[in-house]
Formats: C-alpha cells, sequence, structure tokens
C-alpha cells in the first residue's frame, strides 16, 4: 500500500512511499480501508517542520473510511461500518487530564499524523474506543470533516455555548473559522461577521459565504470594529471567536465584544505570549475560553450537524485529490488557494 510519509526531521521529508499493511495491536483493535483524508494545517507544519513529529510516521489525522477486519473483543463496529476516527491514540486513561475526560491533553498521547501512522494512506489499524459510525447520508470526504468540525462545535456550543440570536465575530478565514461560522449560523446566531486579508478574497471568502457568514469584513481595506459597532447597533457581539493566532487580532478581541459577552479562543499564536486589552475585558466582565482540540461528545454531534444542518458542509471541500500530488495541494494550502483538501484513496 501507498501512503504520505515524513520520513526524517527537518524541512521538508516527505514522499510517498510503500508500506506494510498495519497490524492490529490489540484484541479491540479493527484495521480500516481509507476512503477519504483531510489535509490540515498541521500536517503543513509537520512538513515544514514546525511541529513535533517522530518520523517515520504516515501524515493525517482526519480521516474516514471503512472498517474491514476486527479483532476478537471487538463490540461496537463490525465489518463493513463506516467510520472516522478521533486522534486520541497513546492517552494513558489515567493522569488528571484523561480522569476528566480531556484525553487530547494527555502528555502521553500521540495522535496519527504525527505521533503514530496516520490517515494518507490506504489502512490505519486503531482501537475501537476511538470510532464514530458514519450516518448513512454523510459521505466519505464529508466524513473525513468530522475532526475539525469537533473542534468547531466543542469550542463554539459546548465551551463558549453560542445561543440562538447571538451575533457572532470570527476573526480569520481559515478552514477552522470557517467551520466555527457553519456551527454559530447551524446553531441559530442571527448574524455571523468574519474578518480576512485579502489573499482569501478569491476562494475562502465565498466558501464561508455558502455555509453561514453574513458580513465579511476584509481588514486590509475596512476597520473591523467600526463594522462591528455599525452591525449592532454600537453595542458589541454576543460572542468572538478568535481563529486567526494574530497578535493585533488577539489584542482588540475585548473591543468587538459587549459588555459581558464571550470570547472563545482557538487559534494557536507564532509565539507563546501575545498584548491581550486586559482592563477592557474587566470592566466589561467578558467570559473568555482557551480551548484545544475537541472532546468525545463533540463528534457525536459534528456528525448529526453535517447530517441534518441546513447549510451544505461539503462546499467547504474545495480540492479532491490523489495523494501522488500532495506537494501541489500543500502549496495551495499554504498559499490560501483551498478552504479544504481531502486526499481519496
Amino acid at each position: 500500500m501507498r501512503g504520505l510519509v515524513k520520513f526524517a526531521p527537518g524541512v521538508g521529508n516527505v514522499e510517498v512511499r510503500d508500506l506494510p499493511y498495519p497490524k492490529m495491536q490489540g484484541p479491540d483493535w479493527v484495521i480500516i480501508k481509507i476512503a477519504a483524508c483531510g489535509l490540515c494545517a498541521t500536517d503543513v507544519h509537520v512538513w515544514q517542520d514546525t511541529f513535533n513529529s517522530w518520523p517515520p510516521v504516515v501524515l493525517g489525522h482526519e480521516f474516514s473510511g471503512t472498517v474491514c477486519e476486527v479483532g476478537p473483543e471487538v463490540s461496537m463496529v463490525k465489518i463493513g461500518d463506516r467510520v472516522t476516527a478521533e486522534p486520541k491514540t497513546g492517552s494513558c486513561g489515567k493522569c488528571p487530564a484523561c480522569r476528566q475526560g480531556m484525553l487530547q491533553l494527555c502528555p502521553t498521547r500521540r495522535a496519527p499524523g504525527w505521533g503514530v501512522n496516520g490517515g494518507m494512506t490506504e489502512y490505519i489499524a486503531l482501537p475501537e474506543s476511538l470510532l464514530h459510525k458514519l450516518p448513512d447520508n454523510v459521505p466519505f470526504d464529508v466524513g473525513a470533516l468530522c475532526e475539525p468540525l469537533a473542534i468547531a462545535i466543542h469550542e463554539v456550543d459546548e465551551r463558549a455555548k453560542v445561543e440562538c440570536m447571538d451575533s457572532v465575530v470570527i476573526t480569520g478565514s481559515g478552514p477552522i473559522g470557517i467551520l466555527c461560522a457553519f456551527v454559530a449560523k447551524s446553531s441559530g446566531a442571527s448574524q455571523v461577521i468574519m474578518s480576512g486579508l485579502s489573499r482569501s478574497e478569491a476562494i475562502r471568502f465565498p466558501v464561508a459565504r455558502e455555509v453561514g457568514v453574513d458580513v465579511i469584513v476584509n481588514i486590509e481595506h475596512e476597520n473591523l470594529l467600526e463594522r462591528v459597532n455599525e452591525l449592532t447597533n454600537g453595542k458589541g457581539a454576543d460572542l468572538i471567536i478568535e481563529a486567526s493566532g494574530s497578535g493585533t487580532a488577539i489584542r482588540d478581541l475585548p473591543l468587538l465584544a459587549r459588555t459581558g459577552g464571550r470570547i472563545s479562543c482557538i487559534g494557536l499564536c507564532p509565539k507563546d505570549e501575545a498584548p491581550f486589552r486586559w482592563n477592557t475585558a474587566m470592566r466589561k466582565m467578558l467570559d473568555v475560553h482557551f480551548n484545544f482540540s475537541s472532546s468525545y461528545t463533540a463528534w457525536d454531534k459534528a456528525l448529526l450537524l453535517m447530517a441534518h444542518s441546513r447549510y451544505d458542509i461539503s462546499k467547504i471541500i474545495t480540492h479532491h485529490e490523489k495523494i501522488e500530488d500532495w506537494e501541489r495541494v500543500f502549496n495551495d494550502q499554504v498559499n490560501e488557494r483551498s478552504v479544504k483538501a481531502v486526499f481519496e484513496f
């Protein structure tokens, strides 16, 4: 079988290689025949050597496929089931994070795509505890979006608790920002305002509008604070979702929020420190939520939303590709010529 492998540390060092068929590592493991695997910014960072990885390792953690083998103690799925899987391999189940249900924060976690072999290949072996069945009306390419959509649901719905008729501002027009807009609008937000840069105008802005964004503010040509005040009658937004990782955006988040509003932080910064209008946030009594990855409960919510939202999440997939074309697809992601790319096997 063929797969995309980070074969050594350092910048680059990624290529398509022949790989051995995976082995189940326990009686409750399964083997999945991969149908689709999405490209995440994390995969790009592994390629660029700006994200820790343990090569040689197959890239990809956003995938879907069909169960083709099961261990003797597997009870929740059967051969032929269409599934996706959480990237929480290696979580110990014993540390304080795991015992609170936050497996994504376990210090021993090694996720597919950077810590153990991932989904940019034809087959993968995983424990059944990480699997979720796809609804019948969710195709494989859309099912591969479950991981980033679960992140958006955990951060927007479960943590920041978006409410019906909320006005929502999203800073950042990347894939996660667009998925957050999809979640907010599907949850009944009255208006979703998104900020972005000129390089997103050709591909990402039109897709954002198709999945629920009402107003897009190109901050290279317009003042975001002025537009938000205009659109909210000077009140400010109920919920601000930070999905850019930009220090400038983070600094001004409290200015965009109404008194008693909420901020949900998703974007990771290039550096560990970022400026923030602390006193403004204090005087407005803002609730600020810091987030990382997804919860177990967000996955089934994501699958239900895929199956039933009035917005068509498949619009987010701008590329359907073969793994042999990986380098062009990665460069399209870097240069914002895509929203989500999916490799099909």
